[in-house]
């Protein structure tokens, strides 16, 4: 399985338009992309008041995900408009097996949004 963790940070005044950018509604295009399986994220607010997004998807492989980038993410993205609520982004990717998944899902330190989940359909 490939994992790919979000770390967007973003200002107090672009909270709210990044979590409705990020919601289920927006994104849930993906529930239907081939090789995709789950997405889930949250905040965990920073020490200098800023907010930190942070949001992991999970992955059939990297074939899945690569075809993904090159078709449908950008037009997703765009659509949506979430770039302008962002003063930063980190992605990172990791390969794991189906245990290591469930706990990059599970992280206690994010406090997680029901909404910004999305299943595969």
């Amino acid at each position: 399985m490939l994992i790919k963790k979000i770390v967007c940070g973003v200002d107090a005044a672009n909270a709210e338009a990044f979590s409705k950018a990020q919601s289920q509604s927006q994104w849930g295009a993906l529930s239907h992309v081939s090789g995709f399986i789950k997405q889930a994220g949250g905040w965990r607010k920073t020490a200098d008041g800023l907010f930190t997004a942070e949001i992991t998807s999970v992955w059939e492989n990297r074939a899945a995900y690569d075809h993904f980038m090159e078709n449908e993410h950008d037009v997703i993205y765009e659509e949506i408009g979430q770039k302008a609520t962002l003063s930063s982004i980190e992605v990172a990717l990791t390969q794991v097996d189906a245990e290591g998944a469930a706990c990059l899902l599970e992280n206690r330190e994010i406090k997680y949004e029901p909404g910004w989940t999305v299943t595969k359909a």
